[in-house]
């Protein structure tokens, strides 16, 4: 035989060897015949007996390709839906079928609720004949049942798990397989739950992951669970055999994983479950966030009669789960939660990827924010997002497809159990399956905490490999091995302008110990919810099937009151705000001894009334204001903290901070390193010195003081204190430096009034210099109603029926002359509290459209109306700043106002104020007559 001749047989059995495993699996994506079942007739009229005629590619919905109808106001949408769009006037130009716009959620391009037909040819080889045959349908919404030719094969409804169909009965050749898909409510899991609702992914029809028959042998390894034992050095290895039709044979298996030695046992034709221990040698390597290691463990099955061979591969990490105290423990060491939501946001497609590469980079985005943790809020993601977490040491908390009522003895008490279950028989081997909870924020009557204390004893007696808890929020309740609240949180529900945030003097020394309840692990409830203003440039990214025509609706609001030139400078000044407030509630949560947190959320939440509380935006994609490097700055393993009991000092006290480090690092360290400087302007370096710390596995390790005299502040300066944790992480705060004695005498030359009497008017016109004071006078339909506070909104306006405060922050021009000795950024920051916390918003809709407030408030994006707290405007030959500002009462406490008081006084009593926009007086009188 040639040399040639030998590379041809050669290639043909290599090309032989390859695709035998692949006619083991046909993939069923691509074209599938489909109906639309209106009339839901389809059963009746036995269309899996008929050709269907309409076509689309599959995996994907119908509605991506076009199927359904246009939304309207007649639209059945699943979730809440508040009454103001169908009454309030300023949403009736959207509420028209051919200009159909809907504020509160993204909008599909196509909607459809209702059961739908696909159908495709199959053909069953020849050497399948005998063999376990199994279709698999990965990722549907939401019941399924399927035919092959004339015959039901079955039906099953889980939103979480592949749906599995037995097709082994099929002779070899063509058949035809029609798939009838029902994508209406079909349990009370919630109308607002993630898994179900328009709120998020929305009410999508078809099948979005894998679509595969496959062939396998007729006694077979139908599923293997892993109990890894860290303690003890070893993995329980339960496993379950499946058998096709009269197969009953005998035989072995062999388990090993890596390199390690394999255990053989035996199995008698009687057995379903068998299971062993498994050895892991004297030094298995331990799974966590720091070295995700995985191991392979194989199962390989052989019959007596050696008909039947098998094998399945299961990716496992060794690790343990518990509590200690007051942390959730990992392989017996504390761990802190630093976690963001999941809620089955994917605008381009409506569904969850099933790819592993798309949610390792969400992974990887988390992670480079410093986080370690991803709750999934009312739904559990595809196979790929366990994949993508054990490989990236993410901790996850699924939650069971469900927001609702629970223990009234409706069909969600039973789909708990029936879901819970698939889950974890589908997803329980992945290690970074850390915890698992029934639902969010759980309603009922008085069975609901029976319900769900049952339901947690239920799973912690069956499976260990994860912690439990009754509810994501609430009940608080015994059986929990930790509880979710919502109480530890600088902002509340319902709190509006009296939560800590806004009713406090900013501070880095509060944090969350009095609101635990009791010794147990307590994580952090959706902590966060602040929002930034809409980024209309983001309305391009939108190209698949979610629509943002709510950004369409807030921008021409922002067009009645002529803002539209400031979306982006709104944008980023609000955006400044958002990352201050996440900085404050992280790092009050840092300085707690609690287990951690979740966040709402690292991205925007589209739904919900449009809740524009991301860093992130929808796509996971950073917004032009923060970097992920800076946040990781406050929420990292290692987190430098210094309380300061106060952000705004005078130049004649000795500025004072301790220095604490969080940390949660992969080693406890002794004696590390710590520096700090304080720089002024120009990076000008004030003082600086070195300090050591212990570190130890807890929030609050000592690493000394610092003092510092700020007598050398001859000026009001901004300073700011870094922090150094040496190789291990990095920190910073502003604070601002103002002189003990201020003058806030108003020269000869300046008018200052409450009111705009008859003489002071006339003295105006005549060519007088007037400071207007109307703080405390603004009236109700003039801004008095509106609402403002240090932060920004909470979640959003809409959904929680207009919650103080109203609005975003500050916009102002720092380079202005106004502010020559007043410090600022054109955002806020903690020295505009207590001149924010004091001032009412003045509505300037009938001043001219080309007058900008000198310090102007960014208005929540659902009215965008034009809001000042100073303005400067020519009136007849005089010019008049107007400001709703207290700038009167209690100066020598009130630091950063007195500041700016007399920074206006200065600037109102140079050239330099010169306003250019002329306004009436009856103009200005309206704001307060």
């Amino acid at each position: 035989m040639n040399k040639h001749v030998k590379l041809v047989l050669l290639a043909a059995m290599m090309a032989i060897y390859i695709a035998a495993p692949a006619q083991n699996r046909i993939s069923l994506a691509g074209k599938w015949r489909f109906r639309i079942d209106r009339e839901d007739q389809g059963i009746k009229q036995q269309w899996y007996t008929q050709q269907l005629k309409d076509s689309l590619k599959l995996p994907g919905t119908m509605q991506f390709h076009g199927y359904g109808d246009e939304p309207s106001v007649n639209t059945k949408w699943i979730g809440d839906r508040y009454e103001a769009f169908l009454k309030e006037e300023k949403y009736a130009p959207y509420r028209k079928d051919d200009n159909f716009k809907f504020p509160f959620w993204l909008t599909p391009g196509k909607y459809y609720m209702g059961a739908a037909w696909y159908q495709k040819a199959i053909d069953v080889p020849s050497q399948w004949t005998g063999k376990h045959i199994s279709l698999t349908l990965e990722r549907c919404h939401w019941g399924t049942m399927v035919y092959v030719d004339s015959q039901l094969i079955g039906a099953d409804s889980s939103l979480a798990t592949p749906h599995v169909y037995d097709l082994s009965h099929l002779s070899p050749g063509k058949h035809t397989l029609t798939i009838r898909v029902d994508n209406r409510y079909l349990s009370e899991v919630g109308i607002n739950a993630h898994s179900a609702s328009d709120q998020t992914q929305g009410t999508w029809n078809g099948i979005a992951g894998d679509i595969v028959l496959a062939a396998g042998s007729p006694v077979f390894v139908k599923q293997v669970q892993l109990y890894p034992d860290v303690l003890n050095k070893h993995v329980q290895v339960k496993v379950m055999l499946g058998r096709t039709g009269n197969a009953t044979s005998a035989g072995s298996l062999s388990i090993s994983a890596d390199q390690l030695p394999a255990l053989k046992k035996s199995f008698t034709s009687g057995d379903s479950i068998l299971s062993f221990t498994y050895p892991m040698g004297d030094h298995p390597v331990l799974w966590d966030e720091f070295n995700p290691k995985l191991y392979q463990l194989r199962v390989q099955l052989r019959t007596v009669d050696k008909k039947s061979t098998d094998s399945k591969n299961i990716s496992f990490g060794m690790r343990s789960v518990g509590t200690a105290n007051s942390k959730i423990t990992v392989n017996n060491r504390p761990v802190f939660l630093r976690g963001t939501l999941e809620c089955a946001i994917f605008p381009l497609t409506g569904y969850p990827p099933t790819d592993t590469a798309a949610w390792a980079r969400i992974f990887r985005i988390i992670k480079a924010h410093g986080l370690n943790h991803m709750r999934f809020h009312s739904w559990c993601p595809p196979e790929a997002a366990f994949v993508a977490a054990d490989h990236a040491g993410v901790y996850l908390s699924v939650e069971v497809d469900c927001w609702a009522s629970v223990g009234d003895g409706l069909s969600v008490d039973k789909f708990l159990y029936d879901e819970s279950n698939r889950i974890v028989a589908a997803y329980g081997n992945h290690p970074s399956f850390l915890m698992m909870v029934p639902t969010n924020e759980p309603s009922g009557d008085k069975n609901r905490d029976p319900y769900l204390a049952a339901f947690v004893n239920y799973w912690k007696e069956k499976d260990n490999r994860r912690l439990y808890c009754a509810g994501s929020g609430w009940p608080a309740i015994a059986e929990n091995d930790y509880h979710v609240m919502p109480e530890p949180r600088i902002q509340a529900w319902g709190e509006g302008v009296k939560s800590l945030i806004n009713a406090k003097a900013p501070n880095s020394q509060f944090n969350f110990k009095d609101k635990l309840r009791d010794d147990r692990p307590v994580v952090a409830h959706e902590i966060g919810q602040w929002c930034v203003y809409p980024d209309f440039t983001e309305r391009k990214k939108y190209t698949g099937l979610l629509q943002a025509r709510n950004f369409d609706i807030f921008y021409d609001f922002m067009k009645k009151e002529h803002l539209q030139p400031q979306a982006h400078d709104f944008l980023m000044a609000s955006g400044k705000l958002q990352a201050l407030c996440y900085k404050a509630d992280i790092e009050a949560g840092m300085r707690t001894d609690y287990a951690g947190y979740q966040l709402l959320d690292l991205h925007d939440f589209p739904g919900q009334g449009t809740a524009l509380v991301g860093i992130l935006d929808p796509f996971w994609d950073s917004k032009p204001y923060f970097t992920p490097a800076a946040f990781h700055r406050f929420s990292s393993s290692t987190v430098p903290l210094a309380v300061i009991s106060k952000f705004t000092w005078k130049n004649s006290e000795v500025f004072m901070a301790a220095v604490q480090i969080a940390h949660f690092g992969k080693e406890q360290l002794k004696k590390v390193p710590v520096k700090w400087k304080i720089t002024g302007n120009h990076q000008r370096v004030i003082a600086n010195g070195a300090l050591s710390a212990d570190l130890d596995w807890k929030n609050d390790n000592p690493a000394g003081n610092i003092s510092c005299s700020l007598s050398g502040i001859s000026k009001a300066e901004k300073l700011n204190l870094e922090i150094i944790a040496d190789g291990l992480g990095v920190n910073d705060w502003d604070f601002w430096v103002y002189p003990d004695t201020v003058n806030v005498q108003a020269g000869d030359d300046i008018t200052v009034a409450d009111a705009l009497t008859p003489e002071i008017a006339a003295k105006l016109e005549a060519g007088a210099t007037v400071l207007l004071r109307l703080n405390n006078k603004i009236t109700e339909n003039k801004g008095a109603a509106i609402k403002t506070g240090m932060s920004t909104v909470f979640w959003n306006t809409a959904w929680t029926e207009g919650q103080a405060p109203h609005t975003l922050g500050i916009l102002c021009d720092p380079a202005a002359p106004l502010f020559k000795d007043f410090p600022t950024e054109y955002h806020s920051n903690w020295q505009w509290w207590d001149i924010i916390h004091t001032a009412q918003p003045m509505h300037l809709d009938n001043f001219p459209a080309e007058l900008k407030p000198a310090v102007q408030l960014i208005d929540t994006w659902f009215e965008a109306r034009k809001l000042g707290i100073l303005f400067e405007a020519k009136v007849g030959k005089g010019k008049i700043v107007v400001t709703s500002i207290d700038l009167q009462h209690d100066l020598d406490t009130r630091l950063a106002a007195r500041q700016l008081y007399h920074s206006l006084l200065s600037y109102m009593g140079t050239k330099a104020f010169n306003p250019t926009v002329a306004v009436k007086l009856a103009q200005i009188q309206e704001l307060y007559d």
